[in-house]
């Protein structure tokens, strides 16, 4: 199988991004379909699109997809308060919590940063943050997905991400779109994916952060979150 990435930016500014595997009679339209994307971005019109096709040579592992939960917000308070009791109950101190929340309403970065319980961010570059590559979804769970009304196809591609994030050790993940329109954000535990609507408002800049325990070993999970290869089923 083949990992095809897209990277799109304006003006050294991240406007998209997007990653499939796929098999090789899928390689030629899975590129057209990225680089549309790019191009109809509603980040606007980048200057610049990279396109890498790699074949995998290690093996895939796949794993099971966190358990999808939309909580319905009336308002971005309402919901950042139910972002907060859920990252709590996962042991993650309210000052970190509210620094985590800086961190993506700043926005800007291309991945994401990542923060131990001390309030450290451990990524090696702070601009960039770190990017969660090697992953995709099975055809099956992307129609379940829509089919089923559990998200749209941002939905797809975040439960891939978070689903990997958390298999991989990450404590919690929490999330809102760059996509200046989408308010829908996402905080990811061991309990669950939870979709909460409203995490931003419309117009605001988004970002992502993973909590980490202290003791954990960054080199080897930002390895794995780069490199090691999953589909999620």
């Amino acid at each position: 199988m083949y990992s095809i990435k897209m990277r799109a930016s304006k003006n050294g500014k991240h406007i998209s991004g997007a990653e499939r595997i796929v098999n090789k009679d899928e390689i030629e339209e899975t590129v057209k379909e990225i680089v549309r994307r790019a191009l109809t971005h509603e980040n606007g019109m980048p200057d610049f699109i990279n396109v890498k096709i790699e074949e995998i040579k290690e093996n895939i592992e796949y794993i099971n997809h966190l358990p999808i939960i939309t909580i319905h917000c009336k308002d971005k308070e309402e919901a950042r308060e139910k972002a907060k009791e859920i990252l709590k109950n996962e042991g993650i101190p309210d000052n970190i919590i509210d620094y985590a929340f800086k961190i993506i309403d700043k926005g800007g970065m291309r991945g994401a940063a990542i923060l131990n319980l001390k309030g450290e961010r451990l990524e090696p570059d702070k601009e960039r943050g770190v990017r969660v590559k090697n992953i995709d979804t099975t055809k099956e769970l992307k129609e379940k997905i829509l089919k089923e009304k559990l998200g749209t196809e941002r939905t797809v591609e975040a439960i891939a991400i978070a689903s990997k994030v958390i298999h991989l050790g990450v404590v919690a993940e929490l999330c809102t779109s760059d996509n200046k329109s989408y308010t829908t954000g996402y905080v990811a535990t061991k309990n669950g994916y939870f979709r909460i609507t409203n995490l931003k408002k419309e117009g605001e800049s988004g970002g992502r952060v993973f909590f980490v325990k202290d003791d954990v070993n960054i080199e080897d999970l930002i390895n794995k979150l780069e490199n090691k290869p999953f589909i999620i089923k």
